[in-house]
């Protein structure tokens, strides 16, 4: 050991054991009664988790690949570098998650007084008629969030095996989940398309 070394370990190892003692301690919190246990309450509204979450990922998914027009011809468009497979995992995660958070009990369908974010449309059902409705149907809203669920997760495979045809293919029954629940829940007596 260096001469230097020597002199200088036994104040290191005071210095440690003087800053472990001063070092803050985690104490865990004492956790409440079993009778007042409960899981989290939900914060977010349906149409927060619509607007917030749902909308954005499922356009993001369906825009990834596909085809416009540009002064030069058609311009393909898909996911090409890592980055760009790892982003649209991401956002299929946050799709498949948030089914879980539609499942949650006790979520409000809108807050009191909050607005849609766009005018409702012919046949769209006021919050309460759809809070209604839900509740009523409770296994059915279920099922249509584990569909949701079951599209995000073929959309993951598609994306972990970089097969963009499967890709295509899940964002189609991702559409297909999110356009049969709202026939049911939100405008079910929307005029119907001849």
């Amino acid at each position: 050991m260096h001469s230097s070394l020597r002199v200088m370990a036994p104040f290191l190892f005071v210095l440690a054991i003087a800053a472990c003692g001063k070092a803050p301690v985690a104490v865990p919190p004492t956790p409440p009664p079993a009778a007042q246990l409960q899981g989290p309450k939900p914060v977010a509204s349906i149409l927060d988790l619509m607007s917030g979450q749902l909308a954005p990922t499922s356009e993001l998914l369906w825009n990834a690949v596909g085809t416009t027009s540009g002064p030069k011809g058609a311009i393909e468009k898909r996911p090409h570098t890592d980055a760009d497979w790892a982003e649209l995992r991401r956002q299929a995660m946050i799709l498949a998650e948030a089914a879980n958070l539609l499942a949650v009990e006790g979520r409000e369908v809108a807050h009191p007084d909050q607005k849609y974010l766009n005018p409702p449309g012919p046949g769209d059902l006021p919050p309460a008629k759809s809070q209604a409705l839900i509740a009523a149907e409770r296994p059915t809203w279920l099922a249509y969030a584990l569909v949701l669920q079951g599209s995000a997760l073929a959309t993951i495979k598609a994306i972990d095996a970089r097969d963009v045809d499967a890709f295509t293919e899940a964002g189609g029954a991702i559409d297909e989940a999110c356009e049969q629940c709202h026939k049911k829940f939100w405008y079910p007596e929307a005029p119907k398309v001849p």
